[in-house]
């Protein structure tokens, strides 16, 4: 069966239910509590800055609560069932986003013709739905320990405007829907979590995410040239000192180790704790400069002795022929000890004998000598 709504009914009841302030609790007993269900949808992630720990997504909320004070019998307004009333003349939950980076309100309209265009959808029996969707900035801490494979936890916090607000918010589900929701290159949604938080003076729901980090265009512009280079700055001791490019590598290799330095000053924020990447890159720094330091040293001493060596050629030269003289001397002196022929030890024995009988001859005869002078006298 099709019922046709007419335009008198529809203007009809649209008075009836203006005629109730926009200000009042939507209860009969204006000191109830009314439940705000709120059902989050995340569109995409347009952008998030790690060094300034922002985050800019585009979310949209359904909200839903029961209002007793607008309610009808449909019967009596030719079976209209749903109405919409624009948010200025209707009650409307008050909703911040505590971590918003400029504006603090859920609700995200940019001129007064959006704000007109906005309605509130009501049910005969009183159930009010009202969507908001828009581009929300979220501050969000960054955590760059194991850069470029990194995580940050990110989160949407609403809360409730005033203290005796009488309302609380509730989630409908336990994540946030990502069904409609498009990729981003860079980041990936890997956790995603509701939590809610209600206290005596306030309500609070916060929609987590994890966003980490696709590493594969930072990995291989980033990662794997530095790689390459700690590599290539060992191969500036295999250059001959004498061709003058040892000192030219260690420069250029120095030099390209500060602009990586530089870019990646930019990439990451200044905050704690430190990459370990960022550490590494410093590691590599400190020995580029020390191989440049050894470099240099080797260039100078070896243009040092290669001075002192044409300074003193010719002293070098007589120097080297008396050590070869002498080596040849030396030779020709063992050689001449090898050839000689030593007797034997009967030889030996004999020899001794013969001297020891003439040295008893020799003493004998000087006896008598002396005794023949001795009586001549």
């Amino acid at each position: 069966m099709i019922y046709c709504q007419k335009f008198d009914n529809i203007s009809e009841l649209k008075r009836q239910l203006q005629k109730v302030e926009p200000d009042l609790h939507p209860r009969l007993n204006q000191n109830e509590i009314v439940n705000v269900s709120i059902f989050a949808f995340l569109s995409s992630i347009l952008d998030y800055d790690e060094v300034s720990g922002t985050l800019q997504v585009v979310t949209s909320y359904m909200l839903t609560w029961m209002d007793e004070l607008r309610q009808w019998n449909s019967s009596e307004y030719g079976n209209v069932t749903s109405v919409n009333l624009p948010i200025t003349s209707t009650w409307i939950p008050k909703i911040n986003v505590a971590n918003m980076v400029r504006h603090n309100s859920i609700f995200m309209y940019h001129n007064e013709m959006e704000i007109r265009k906005s309605y509130v959808n009501y049910k005969s029996d009183g159930i009010a739905v009202y969507q908001v969707s828009g581009v929300q900035e979220l501050s969000c801490s960054s955590n760059v320990k194991y850069f470029p494979l990194d995580s940050h936890a990110c989160s949407i916090q609403l809360t409730t405007t005033q203290v005796f607000d009488y309302t609380i918010l509730k989630p409908v589900m336990k994540t946030i829907d990502l069904t409609y929701g498009v990729s981003n290159p860079k980041w990936s949604i890997t956790e995603n979590f509701v939590e809610n938080d209600v206290t005596e003076y306030t309500s609070k729901i916060s929609f987590n995410i994890t966003l980490s980090r696709n590493p594969s265009f930072l990995f291989l512009n980033l990662v794997v040239p530095i790689v390459l280079l700690s590599f290539a700055n060992l191969l500036v001791f295999c250059i001959p000192a004498a061709s003058g490019e040892r000192g030219s590598l260690a420069f250029t290799i120095l030099l390209t180790f500060v602009v990586f330095i530089t870019l990646v000053t930019d990439i990451l924020p200044a905050c704690k704790p430190i990459s370990y990447f960022n550490i590494f890159l410093e590691v590599q720094l400190f020995c580029s400069v020390l191989i440049t330091f050894c470099a240099v040293w080797s260039i100078t001493l070896h243009h040092k002795f290669a001075e002192n060596d044409s300074q003193e050629f010719f002293p070098r030269l007589v120097l080297q022929m008396s050590c070869a003289y002498r080596n040849s001397c030396s030779k020709h002196h063992r050689k001449d000890k090898k050839n000689q022929v030593e007797p034997s030890k009967r030889v030996i024995n004999v020899a001794e004998k013969c001297n020891k009988t003439c040295v008893d001859k020799n003493v004998y005869l000087q006896k008598d000598t002396d005794l023949h002078e001795d009586i001549k006298e």
